[in-house]
Order: C-alpha cells, then structure tokens, then sequence
C-alpha cells in the first residue's frame, strides 16, 4: 500500500514516517489526504499500475515454462513423427506464451496507466484498429 507524507508530500511503499522529512506517513484515503494535489494522484496510479504491469509480468515467467511443459507432455503421447514435431514446438511455443503477455502488460501500461487522462479511447481505439490492419 502507498503512503502519502503530509508533510513533503512525498509517497512510500510502506512504513510509519517519512524518510526524506521524518513526517508521518497517511493513507492516502484518509480524510487529511483528500486536499492533496491532482499531480499526487496521478502519482499514486502511475504507481498501482507499474505495480499490476509487474504481476502480469511475472505470471507471463512463470506461464511460459508451463506452456512448454504441456506441449512435451501432450507430445509424449503421440507417435513417433509427431511426438518430435511437437517436442521441438514446445520451447518456442513457450517462449511465445511468454513474449506476448509481456509485451501486452508493458503496453497496457503505458496505455492505460501513463496515458490516462491524455488520449481520448475511442480516437486511441480507431488507431490502433487503423494501424492492425496495415500490417
């Protein structure tokens, strides 16, 4: 949970007082908390954000090795020929699993929590629906 200090207005992972000014530190959905400044909030989801693009990411570490995983098993027990093709898939099937929920928690990111406020969603979604069919 973030913490807001009252006195510098400067927000911490945690703890009971400030590091930079040795204020207290406040919930930031406190009552003393609600006459912060606009760029505080902004902050605080900026912060939230980062925080969910990180879990997404670790699940997409560990969710690839798992795709592998389940592709050598269901490899297993198929013939010869197809046992071989679907053993040398299974990595860079893995590594796809991977690369895509990474590279859509890092866009996510940046769309929704470091651009929020500044882009309007539907001309953002006409872009990027103009864009996907050009390439």
């Amino acid at each position: 949970m973030i913490k807001i200090c009252t006195g510098c207005q400067s927000t911490w992972a945690g703890g009971r007082f400030c590091e930079d000014c040795g204020g207290e530190l406040r919930d930031p959905f406190g009552e003393e908390a609600q006459q912060l400044p606009s760029t505080m909030w902004r902050y605080i989801r900026l912060q939230y954000g980062a925080r969910r693009g990180m879990i997404v990411r670790v699940m997409a570490i560990l969710l690839g090795p798992v795709v592998a995983g389940g592709a050598l098993r269901i490899a297993a027990g198929w013939a010869r020929p197809w046992s071989t093709v679907l053993s040398i898939a299974a990595i860079p099937l893995g590594v796809a699993t991977w690369w895509t929920i990474h590279w859509s928690a890092g866009r996510a990111v940046r769309l929704w929590v470091l651009r929020r406020g500044q882009l309007n969603r539907r001309r953002l979604a006409r872009a990027l629906a103009r864009r996907a069919l050009r390439i």
